[in-house]
């Protein structure tokens, strides 16, 4: 009786580990498993952030390369030096901000490029502010980006 309960138990709880949604490549040390990570930090901090990325994301690449960015319709790509970063937040912040571009993409809004940028940074600053413990300068940057983008 109880081998059967534990297979039932683990068949009802790995489609919630899985990330069978969102494919993400396999080529660094440790990187998938960081990028996971930080998909149930997004699903355990909020929910919504968390239906937007899986709604609108399919896979995630990595590139060399300054800035994290989408290839519409249905990628985020995150370069090196951001997931090569020990703090799950930022990748998890990553994946926040770039989802809501491709969310807007998805959904054919219409906006200025500064007025989408304030918009991600605002949507990623939200999700900031339900992290139990998050680093300051993942706020500064959020903050002083959208003062940026409000010029």
């Amino acid at each position: 009786m109880y081998f059967k309960n534990a297979i039932t138990c683990i068949l009802f709880a790995v489609p919630s580990l899985v990330f069978s949604q969102i494919k993400i490549d396999d080529v660094g040390d440790g990187w998938k498993s960081k990028v996971d990570s930080a998909i149930v930090l997004i699903k355990n901090t909020d929910p919504e952030k968390y239906q937007v990325l899986i709604n609108n994301c399919e896979r995630v690449e990595f590139i060399i390369g300054d800035h994290s960015t989408t290839l519409p319709p249905k990628t985020i790509v995150i370069t090196v030096k951001d997931v090569q970063h020990p703090s799950i937040n930022n990748i998890a912040a990553i994946l926040v901000h770039e989802s809501f571009h491709l969310k807007i993409w998805n959904a054919n809004v219409k906006l200025t490029p500064k007025e989408e940028e304030k918009a991600a940074y605002t949507w990623e600053y939200d999700f900031l502010c339900k992290l139990p413990q998050v680093e300051d300068w993942l706020f500064l940057n959020a903050v002083n980006n959208i003062i940026k983008y409000s010029n």
